[in-house]
């Protein structure tokens, strides 16, 4: 498969999970604005995780495991890495780690985050294996 259709899948699978976290988690009508807000923070997450899904060319037997699970750490990772950044810049640990009182905690950020890496990368794995099923 050439490198321009497995970053393509891999786009595709990104849309596709933040889309259906949108959906079941935004508010009734609002699933659009959740969706643009999870993407300007996905994006830049699948931008740092594409070299690693590049780097698996087949979907052998210890790759579907080790792909996704890459996936649901590089998201809480980034996240701790920002709330890091923003510490040494001279914000408040505290305030930057618990939020402003929107949202329901850190803890449910990182899982959120975790949740949206595995999916992404369990899709591209799948259709990975699809792909290769179909053309062996």
């Amino acid at each position: 498969m050439k490198q321009f259709a497995r970053i393509l899948i891999a786009f595709c699978s990104l849309l596709f999970a933040v889309a259906i976290f949108s959906v079941v988690l935004g508010p009734h009508g609002d699933w659009l604005f959740v969706f643009k807000v999870t993407m300007c923070l996905a994006f830049p997450v699948w931008l740092i995780d594409l070299p690693i899904l590049l780097l698996f060319r087949k979907a052998r037997n210890i790759q579907r495991w080790v792909v996704p699970a890459i996936g649901g750490i590089i998201g809480p990772a980034c996240i701790v890495l920002w709330c890091g950044f923003l510490v040494l810049r001279g914000g408040d640990w505290g305030n930057i780690w618990n939020g402003d009182g929107e949202l329901p905690g850190p803890w449910v950020t990182l899982l959120w985050s975790s949740l949206i890496g595995l999916c992404t990368n369990a899709l591209y794995v799948i259709v990975l294996g699809l792909y290769e099923r179909q053309h062996e």
